[in-house]
C-alpha cells in the first residue's frame, strides 16, 4: 500500500508539474503544453455542456491521462473579449482508463473541491472540500458502502473535528474533539437520537 501511494504521489506531481495546472487555462499555457508533449498527445474539444476539454496523453500510450476542462464568458471589463477558466482537472495517475483525481474550481481560480482514488481500484475514497485555498472538510468514503462514513473538519487547515456514523445509520453518532490538533474529548451518541450521550475526556 505504501509503494502504491508513493507512486500515487509520484506520478501526480510529475504531471501537474510538467502541465502547469497551477497556471489555469489560458491559450499560451495549452499551446506551452501541447509543444512540450508533442500534438500528437494533445487534443482539444467541446463536450455536450459547452465546456473546451483538452486532453493530454503524458505517456504516449493513446489514452489520455489529464483532461482540464474550461468554460469561456464574455469579460466583465471587454465584452468583445472572451474569458476563458479552468473549471475541472481530471487525472488518471496510472493509465487504466479511470479518473484518480478529480479538482473542481471555483470563479476565484483556487481548488473548490478534490476527488481523490488512493488505492487506485476506481472508486472514489475521499473528498476534501476547501474555502479560500484552506482545506475545511475531508470525507472518507467507506469502500463497500459508498457512503461517507467518517467526515473530518478543519479551521485554517488543522483539525478540529471528526465525525463518524459508526452503525450505518446515516445519522453521526461519534464526535472527537480537537484544540490545536490534539484530541480533548470524544462523544458517543448511545441511544440514536443524533445526540451525544456520554463525553470521554482525553
Amino acid at each position: 500500500m505504501t509503494m502504491t501511494r508513493n507512486l500515487l504521489a509520484s506520478t501526480l506531481l510529475a504531471t501537474l508539474m510538467a502541465l502547469g495546472t497551477a497556471g489555469c487555462g489560458s491559450d499560451d499555457s495549452a499551446e506551452r503544453d501541447m509543444g512540450e508533449l508533442g500534438a500528437a498527445n494533445f487534443s482539444r474539444s467541446r463536450n455536450d455542456e459547452g465546456q473546451i476539454v483538452e486532453r493530454y496523453d503524458s505517456t504516449g500510450d493513446g489514452v489520455a491521462d489529464v483532461l482540464k476542462y474550461f468554460e469561456e464568458s464574455s469579460d466583465p471589463e471587454d465584452p468583445s473579449l472572451t474569458r476563458r477558466r479552468l473549471v475541472k482537472l481530471e487525472i488518471d495517475a496510472n493509465g487504466d482508463g479511470n479518473i484518480n483525481v478529480r479538482r473542481i474550481f471555483n470563479e476565484a481560480n483556487t481548488v473548490r473541491s478534490e476527488e481523490l482514488d488512493v488505492d487506485l481500484d476506481g472508486k472514489v475514497d475521499s473528498i476534501l472540500y476547501f474555502d479560500g485555498g484552506k482545506l475545511t472538510r475531508k470525507e472518507l468514503i467507506e469502500a463497500e458502502s459508498g457512503r461517507v462514513g467518517t467526515t473530518r473538519h478543519y479551521s485554517d487547515g488543522t483539525l478540529i473535528r471528526v465525525e463518524k456514523d459508526e452503525n450505518a445509520d446515516e445519522r453521526i453518532d461519534y464526535w472527537e474533539f480537537y484544540e490545536e490538533g490534539v484530541l480533548t474529548r470524544v462523544g458517543r451518541d448511545t441511544d440514536g437520537d443524533g445526540q451525544a450521550d456520554t463525553w470521554q475526556a482525553r
